[in-house]
């Protein structure tokens, strides 16, 4: 899995380098929608990430500041959205539980920073006059 990406503000997720004359400054927000419903977004991203980093649900949750119930929510949704599991949970146990990203989770996560820098390369090509 690639490294986690720094945080950034998600209102400055891609901005143009310069301003134009008049103070404007291009700016963009990315996301990905599926029958009108959010399916991927920064924020999703990086609870994705934190799942991996702390291989537990709740962990990543609470690094958010998000609710567990939250969270899952937003587990389910896009593991619905994706018509497969992109989050894997086991339930305690003797060696306590867990949830890691599957395969096309991780593709998930790597294919939605490429199109990240994509945007912003874009966006750093266009001048405001």
């Amino acid at each position: 899995m690639p490294k986690a990406k720094a945080p950034i503000d998600q209102n400055a997720l891609a901005a143009g380098p310069s301003q134009g004359q008049d103070g404007l400054q291009l700016k963009g927000r990315l996301w990905l929608e599926k029958n009108g419903k959010t399916f991927l977004s920064w924020g999703r991203v990086v609870l994705l990430e934190r799942i991996v980093e702390h291989g537990s649900l709740s962990a990543a949750a609470r690094s958010m500041g998000m609710s567990y119930s939250h969270a899952w929510g937003l587990v389910e949704e896009m593991n619905c959205l994706a018509g497969q599991e992109l989050v894997t949970k086991q339930t305690g146990g003797p060696g306590g539980g867990g949830a890691r990203l599957t395969p096309a989770g991780e593709k998930l996560v790597a294919d939605f920073w490429r199109l990240v820098d994509d945007f912003r390369d874009w966006i750093s090509r266009r001048q405001l006059s």
